[in-house]
């Protein structure tokens, strides 16, 4: 009740902060332009009108220029402007062609020639700067034709962050394709999902800066993770990004939160001319050729690439074209530069399965410990659902691969290693691990593994602007990201019982009002909400917890034989992590002048799940409880043959899940 209350007053504090702000905001975007106003002679020109024009959206935006001749335009998306200039007894000039980048400010300084206002000096040439001259950054812009066009890991454009000067990470990858990091930079790391990682962590350097103080921002406001510095809780699609602004030495007070580097993306937004794109990438296992080596790797033969892997998306951006309501008029508003839409949607299908040569116990043992021993431990985990493995195929065994003292003959494609021996309660001892003696019946065989996983994320993107006058600008965007990753497990012989689902939710809403006071007073506001969250325990619901990990040491030369799923201090975990920020900020135009305020508000909470704790056995009547971990490690309980407890009623039901399961205490004893 009291998170409840907690919660609901820090949204109503935003809000009214928020609706204050509204009477004076401006600029969801922090590029600009500004420079000076002179005349032919060097003179300073002072109240000169300053108007610039987005080319794609059409809004123009004024200021005057101060007693120094000095002007400052503030706002600005990034992109390409018309800039014109006018004062009574001087030609009108006008630049047709000024680019500005994302969140960054353009000098631009106009000179006038002495005329008729009437008269026009056109510059047709780009104005580009070539040297840095409004600030002592060293940053680098990512334009849309690089991201679109440069090659990135899983179309992440956070791995275009390393082309920035300054910034140290060669973008290594391990063997199987994920991503590599620094040494002694503890986290999640980069991005192993493309852009659905729910913690994206890109290993950079920003000059000898630890990873965790890189800063990221989508649209002016944070989206970096609670729990690990330096990591992003939403990575944009290459669609939607209109900008990326890296700074790896940043001076200005507004990059205050982080001494590393600063990543500033800006979203894709629409125009007055429809535009989109589409992407499809496609690989099936049958375009991939079988390896032509000698070595099969002891699996028996000759084996591909079995991933079928499909990425695919697209984007639409344009005027918002509104229905007309009433009698007469047009049909439709157009929207042309009042009102424009952009949306996004990238989606990933990865199904793909892992060959692994191991051993595993045969049918005809569960059968026989469930026959024999009914009511015990061994009997509840060998007749759980799920507890086939996934066998690909059987391989040819060897007595060789089987501990010296253990008897041992080949019977059938598998080993035969003794008997059942014994009843409940009592066990063998090691001089005796043959149990009854070899009795011809295969109790463990060689086999391929086929470990399948499967990936199901998308990412939606959404973006309105609304103009409804020319001193006014609301912006409305989001991203949603949502994943299905349903992995099995190679050392538990990818049993079904042990595949672990993970379904993250990942959120980024934003609001961004703009207001211009006057020609010389701007204003901003922005307000962001982000998210992630997850729940193991509820997108698992039919892995059973409630059976620990079992381990079967000492039998094989290398390797074990395991079961249940591969629980951990975080698995499964329920987490969920939230981030408010409101900002509003005044700066004019006749000075570099900024006030800011910020209110920035964040809540974690983690929830792990303990099912078991780790009992060691070395003889069954000699176990302890080690409460710091969850793996249950069985000495020699099936295949030596010794004798099983009766079964605890802590999982006696096969089907237990981590909500009602019970750990199990000193030798055999259930505690809650």
């Amino acid at each position: 009740m009291s998170r409840t209350i907690s919660t609901f007053t820090r949204l109503l504090i935003c809000g009214l902060l928020a609706s204050c702000a509204m009477i004076t905001a401006h600029a969801q975007f922090r590029a600009g332009v500004q420079g000076t106003v002179s005349d032919s002679n060097g003179a300073l020109v002072p109240t000169a009108k300053v108007i610039i024009k987005d080319m794609e959206t059409g809004k123009t935006q004024e200021a005057t220029t101060s007693d120094e001749g000095f002007y400052r335009i503030s706002g600005l998306a990034p992109g390409r402007y018309e800039l014109t200039v006018e004062k009574e007894g001087y030609k009108k000039s006008v630049a047709e062609s000024v680019s500005v980048g994302a969140e960054n400010i353009q000098g631009v300084d106009v000179i006038l020639e002495i005329g008729e206002i009437t008269a026009v000096v056109t510059i047709a040439d780009e104005a580009v700067a070539q040297l840095e001259t409004e600030n002592a950054n060293v940053a680098k812009g990512i334009t849309p034709a690089e991201v679109k066009r440069l090659p990135q890991p899983g179309r992440d454009p956070y791995e275009l962050i390393r082309l920035t000067p300054g910034i140290f990470g060669d973008g290594s990858r391990s063997a199987n394709g994920n991503s590599s990091g620094l040494p002694n930079s503890p986290g999640p790391g980069g991005s192993n999902n493309s852009i659905f990682q729910t913690e994206n962590q890109p290993q950079i350097s920003a000059n000898g800066q630890r990873i965790s103080a890189n800063n990221f921002q989508i649209d002016g406001v944070s989206v970096n993770s609670l729990s690990h510095g330096g990591a992003a809780v939403v990575t944009p699609n290459q669609e939607s990004v209109k900008e990326i602004q890296i700074s790896s030495s940043s001076y200005s007070a507004e990059d205050g939160r982080n001494s590393g580097a600063q990543i500033k993306v800006v979203s894709q937004n629409g125009t007055n001319d429809f535009h989109g794109s589409a992407i499809f990438k496609y690989n099936t296992p049958e375009w991939n050729a079988f390896n032509k080596y000698p070595n099969d790797f002891g699996r028996g033969r000759t084996e591909r690439v079995e991933r079928l892997f499909r990425q695919f998306g697209g984007s639409l951006g344009g005027p918002l074209y509104l229905p007309h309501f009433g009698e007469g008029g047009p049909v439709v508003h157009s929207g042309k530069d009042k009102r424009f839409f952009f949306v996004s949607y990238e989606g990933l299908r990865e199904n793909s399965s892992t060959p692994v040569t191991t051993y595993v116990e045969t049918a005809q043992f569960r059968q026989s410990v469930i026959s024999a021993r009914p009511g015990g431990i061994s009997a509840a985990i060998l007749g759980s659902a799920g507890i086939q493995p996934r066998i690909a195929g059987v391989l040819t065994p060897a007595c060789t691969d089987v501990q010296s003292n253990i008897p041992c003959q080949v019977v059938g494609g598998g080993l035969d290693i003794g008997s059942l021996s014994g009843g409940l309660g009592q066990y063998l001892t090691f001089s005796n691990l043959g149990g009854g003696g070899l009795d011809g019946i295969p109790d463990i065989q060689k086999v391929l593994i086929a470990a399948p996983t499967t990936n199901k994320p998308n990412q939606y993107n959404a973006r309105f602007d609304f103009i409804p006058t020319s001193n006014d600008q609301l912006t409305v965007s989001t991203y949603l990201t949502r994943a299905s990753f349903v992995g099995s497990d190679t050392g538990a012989a990818a049993r079904p019982q042990a595949d672990i689902t993970t379904k993250p939710k990942n959120s980024s809403f934003a609001v961004l009002y703009n207001r211009t006071i006057s020609p010389t007073l701007l204003n901003e506001a922005r307000f962001n909400f982000t998210k992630f969250a997850f729940d193991e325990v509820e997108s698992s619901n039919q892995t059973n917890f409630g059976i620990p990990r079992v381990e079967i040491e000492s039998l094989l030369r290398d390797g074990r034989i395991r079961f249940g799923a591969n629980q951990s201090e975080t698995t499964p975990e329920s987490s969920r992590k939230r981030r408010w920020n409101f900002a509003t900020s005044s700066a004019t135009s006749v000075a570099i002048t900024r006030l800011s305020l910020a209110v920035n508000s964040g809540e974690s909470s983690t929830t792990t799940i303990s099912t078991a704790p780790r009992v060691r056995c070395i003889r069954l009547r000699q176990c302890s409880t080690l409460p710091t971990t969850r793996r249950f490690s069985i000495r020699s309980m099936l295949i030596r043959r010794q004798v099983d407890q009766p079964m605890p009623s802590g999982i006696s039901a096969p089907t237990t899940t981590a909500s009602s399961s019970r750990t199990i205490g000193r030798c055999g004893q259930t505690s809650r």
